[in-house]
């Protein structure tokens, strides 16, 4: 199987890492300053579950990348304008897209313009960061992908079954804890509602989780993203069970490492760019188009608006 994995990150290179390590055909579709870093260096991964380091396949432009079955885009989904043309590009050559994005919303684009049968629904469960060397640093026990087709994928195109099956096998030769889930939007819907009270209220309170959790206001901000979260996927029609996710949120919140925090609030603390707009913006987005009213998600939106850019 033919790989492409646009962006060569924390996440596409230490996946892809995995992918090209286990022999399979993988190629980076990279910007030119990073592949400078993996051409002169090699791709480093220093992980809890072993460290390698490769020569990849790297290139600079979807011409360059040719034909390949599945493109992974794994971006920050404030690069994804940017890097439309190049997907669009590659969806045209025969590839199959599976995004691991945070969030949901961008998932509506791809199946917009691309349909159901040519993307796949995918997230991933990972503690990942670049170095100031370009080191990919993997730290957690847990590096997992879901993935699965979309509802109409199979009927859409006969060919995505095999393809599926076929990623699978590759995800197992590479000893990726990786799990075909149907429906997929569930799984996807299931991350992104932790993922965005957790991160929403850690950064804006600037805090960890354990620090936000010995205090009943904040404790009931982190609650109220939740429910607002749950809320608008029940109209969106995502088949949760709301109350039993509700309790099981706010015990995996109890549960984790009190000294955690999400990326977003280390991003805001660097003055790198946010990715609140995919995810809090994308929210309140979501939000108005079901009718349902978000006033947490909008008062995070307006507490990390000037910080959203970055200012480095």
């Amino acid at each position: 199987m033919r790989i492409g994995v646009m962006g060569a990150g924390a996440v596409g290179g230490y996946f892809g890492g995995l992918l090209a390590q286990s022999g399979e055909d993988v190629t980076f579709l990279a910007r030119p300053g990073r592949a400078d870093v993996l051409l002169r260096d090699g791709l480093i991964i220093k992980s809890i579950h072993g460290d390698l380091t490769l020569r990849p396949k790297v290139v600079t432009s979807v011409a360059e990348l040719g034909e390949v079955d599945v493109l992974i885009v794994a971006l920050k989904n404030y690069h994804l304008d940017q890097a439309w043309a190049d997907i669009r590009a590659a969806r045209a050559r025969g590839a199959v897209i599976l995004p691991l994005l945070n969030g949901v919303l961008h998932m509506d684009r791809f199946v917009e313009e691309f349909g159901a049968g040519y993307v796949l629904g995918g997230s991933c469960y990972i503690e990942t960061t670049l170095s100031h060397l370009g080191h990919v640093i993997q730290t957690s026990e847990v590096r997992d992908i879901v993935y699965g087709p979309l509802p109409e994928g199979y009927a859409q195109n006969d060919a995505l079954e095999s393809t599926v099956k076929h990623l699978g096998d590759a995800f197992v030769r590479a000893q990726i804890p990786a799990f075909c889930r149907e429906p997929i939007l569930r799984e996807m819907w299931k991350k992104y509602i932790f993922l965005c009270a957790f991160s929403g209220v850690t950064a804006a309170t600037r805090v960890p989780i354990g620090e936000v959790l010995q205090h009943r206001a904040s404790t009931t901000l982190f609650m109220g993203l939740v429910d607002e979260l749950l809320a608008v996927a029940t109209a969106r029609k995502v088949d949760l069970s709301a109350d039993k996710l509700r309790i099981a949120m706010l015990e995996r919140a109890r549960g984790i490492e009190p000294l955690m925090t999400s990326s977003m609030h280390r991003d805001l603390e660097k003055g790198q760019p946010l990715e609140v707009d995919s995810l809090q913006g994308a929210m309140v987005v979501m939000a108005e188009q079901a009718g349902v009213s978000v006033p947490f998600h909008q008062a995070i939106c307006g507490v990390l608006a000037p910080h959203a850019v970055g200012r480095n």
